[in-house]
């Protein structure tokens, strides 16, 4: 009987191993479907990375954010990557994604951007509205290398090729003209001295501390085509991700964007 019964306390605990292990297992897949991923444009490191921050808290959930251009994000897209929510920094991306039956929705114009003129720290030339230290920058050699992101990839360097048409340095400039992939790498070109001028969202300079004001000018809008960021719902989007893109339409986050630099 001594043995029966141990055999029996034996199989009963083997039984309630195997179904703990079940339960966990389904925890633990149930939390990672639950998961938020989200593409987002380069120029909003910074401030989605602070209401990221501020929701998780909030509902404990997690939420992966991966930066880029958004021209990459859009061919990744429509090669299969897969996202639950896309924050373009245009609107062009998006309507083509919904337009090829991707999206849950229309999608949602969150931010208006604007566009800096900013010079390096060593450069010693003068931003301005007229544009003039910039053409003799280049005449005298302090302007060698003038930076802006990808025009066939990113929105805001779309933008940044449309001001330099409009305020008659596109053909001046186009000489000493480098491509980042992406308006991060722009930024970090301008910081690094590899670039002495270009042009960046408005956005990264709220996030750049060290930043003076006299580094930069704000480019006007006519000067280009207004830079309207919006933002999509894919269709298989779990229903984490559901909610926190109803979040990101809220006042408390439109107060967010606008502290940001965004209209």
């Amino acid at each position: 009987m001594w043995c029966a019964g141990n055999q029996l306390q034996y199989l009963i605990s083997r039984s309630f191993i195997k179904v703990l292990i079940c339960v966990l297992g389904v925890v633990n897949s149930q939390s990672y479907a639950q998961s938020i991923s989200v593409a987002a444009a380069a120029n909003l490191n910074g401030v989605l990375d602070a209401i990221v921050q501020q929701y998780t808290k909030q509902t404990g959930v997690p939420i992966k954010v991966v930066y880029g251009s958004s021209g990459h994000f859009y061919q990744q897209m429509t090669q299969g990557a897969k996202f639950d929510i896309f924050l373009s920094a245009n609107e062009e991306f998006v309507d083509r994604l919904v337009t090829q039956g991707a999206s849950s929705g229309s999608g949602v114009i969150y931010a208006r951007g604007r566009l800096v003129l900013l010079v390096s720290q060593k450069s010693k030339i003068r931003p301005s509205a007229d544009m003039q230290d910039i053409k003799q920058a280049i005449r005298d050699g302090r302007l060698t290398k003038f930076a802006i992101a990808n025009p066939a990839l990113a929105p805001y360097g779309l933008a940044a090729k449309q001001a330099l048409q409009q305020l008659g340095l596109a053909q001046l400039l186009q000489p000493i003209l480098v491509l980042g992939g992406d308006v991060g790498q722009t930024m970090l070109f301008i910081k690094s001295e590899a670039a002495q001028a270009g042009m960046v969202p408005w956005s990264i300079i709220k996030t750049s501390p060290n930043i003076k004001e006299d580094e930069y000018f704000l480019i006007p809008e006519k000067s280009h085509q207004p830079i309207l960021q919006k933002m999509l719902l894919f269709k298989d989007a779990n229903s984490q991700a559901r909610l926190f893109y109803e979040f990101l339409q809220t006042e408390k986050i439109r107060t967010i964007w606008r502290q940001y630099g965004y209209e």
